[in-house]
């Protein structure tokens, strides 16, 4: 057997390394190439409900502001998860509602109106946990970021998170559009099966709401446009009462006869406008009733795009 020659499979190695360091090199390039394009395409990406509102000649101007929202803009995946699994409970949102307005306070029984005293103490230790409320041994509490004024973005930012979680759907909140008649920010607005929905959040009771925010609303209509509009109160209270009165005062005074503009019950307290207007409550939940809304749309919008393709 022939003697391999000294420093020959070094040579080998040295040539094999040589070898390796050019692959990993083009490698690398290869890469850079790579991520500049994705960096490029990212660039160019617009979300589809800013491509939307484009189209129909509304640019946008701004969104998804989250300096009045309760839980911070910054906050870890699981605090999300937590906050919004809290959200979906109305006792939650109804507790929030007042925590918010006193931020702090040497106990708790002004939280307890809408929630039992062992209610309240379970979110709060729950919200420190999630570092948003500083609770002392004596039973005081104060908010850790004292810089939400109102329940309200809050609510907003909820609706937001609903629709992509639960309705799989593109969605804007806290929107601001250039080049509408009537100005105002857009609560909510979302994608769903390619159509434009247009939610309006309203946190305070059906007393806490009069005729300039149903006029509001129904101008914000025309500028939009959309397929379906939601007047959303988180309440559990009756709307027939003051809501839909106000709606039906509203489009009567539009000079339209009344009789083309019905306000007519859907189910419970949901009540429809045509089919494209819908004015809720969060009875049942806000998700059941938004999708009962949105069943209704698209059931009776199909019929009618069936008869046109024959």
């Amino acid at each position: 057997m022939m003697e391999e020659e000294p420093g020959h499979r070094e040579r080998i190695s040295g040539a094999d390394l040589a070898g390796q360091v050019d692959a990993l090199r083009a490698r690398v390039e290869r890469l850079h190439k790579e991520l500049d394009l994705l960096k490029a395409s990212h660039r160019r990406w617009v979300h589809p409900v800013e491509s939307a509102l484009w189209q129909r000649g509304l640019p946008l101007i701004a969104h998804g502001d989250h300096s009045q929202v309760f839980l911070p803009a910054n906050a870890p995946e699981e605090h999300v998860e937590t906050f919004y699994a809290l959200m979906r409970r109305y006792s939650f949102r109804l507790f929030l509602r007042d925590l918010i307005h006193t931020p702090r306070a040497d106990g708790v029984d002004h939280l307890t109106r809408y929630c039992a005293p062992r209610t309240v103490r379970r979110y709060l230790n729950i919200l420190a946990e999630l570092n948003m409320v500083r609770i002392s041994r004596r039973g005081a509490y104060e908010l850790l970021s004292p810089r939400v004024a109102s329940f309200g973005p809050t609510l907003e930012w909820y609706v937001w998170q609903l629709f992509q979680r639960e309705f799989l759907a593109p969605a804007l909140f806290n929107v601001r559009l250039n080049r509408t008649r009537h100005g105002g920010d857009y609560d909510v607005i979302a994608l769903v099966n390619h159509r434009l929905v247009y939610v309006e959040v309203k946190s305070s009771p059906p007393r806490g709401v009069e005729m300039p925010a149903v006029r509001s609303f129904l101008n914000r209509l025309q500028d939009l446009q959309p397929h379906v509009a939601i007047f959303l109160v988180d309440t559990e209270l009756r709307m027939k009462d003051k809501i839909v009165s106000l709606f039906v005062e509203a489009l009567g005074s539009k000079g339209d006869p009344q009789a083309s503009w019905p306000v007519e019950r859907l189910v419970r307290e949901l009540f429809h406008i045509r089919h494209g207007i819908y004015l809720i409550n969060s009875r049942k939940g806000i998700y059941s009733n938004i999708r009962t809304c949105l069943r209704d749309f698209f059931r009776c919008r199909l019929p009618a795009a069936l008869g046109r393709d024959k």
